[in-house]
């Protein structure tokens, strides 16, 4: 018989700020805080941060409700590029990487 457990939410529910990735609220803050407080306070500067802070965060939360990992698996699948060759069909023979490192002899 089968049986029924509760699970938690915060088992199987991504962890947002805000709607949006947590890495990616808090380089939206840091860059909008180094317009404003880095460059300084002027009204240019202010109206960046804020176009930044709306237009980007919820772009970022667009992507957040499609994928909750959408920046890391980005990231991940930039830098797992090099290593997977394409090939035409399954049949096809798969050519193997060099290897980066010389082997000594």
């Amino acid at each position: 018989m089968l049986e029924y457990h509760v699970l938690h939410a915060s088992l199987f529910r991504p962890v947002l700020f805000a709607g949006a990735e947590s890495s990616a609220v808090v380089v939206e803050g840091l860059t909008a805080g180094g317009l404003v407080f880095g460059i300084g306070f002027h009204v240019a500067t202010v109206a960046v941060a804020v176009f930044y802070l709306t237009v980007v965060h919820a772009v970022m939360v667009r992507l957040a409700s499609q994928d909750p990992q959408i920046s890391q698996i980005y990231l991940r699948s930039l830098a797992a590029r090099d290593y997977y060759p394409a090939h035409s069909k399954v049949t096809a023979p798969i050519i193997a990487p060099r290897c980066s490192i010389p082997v000594a002899r």
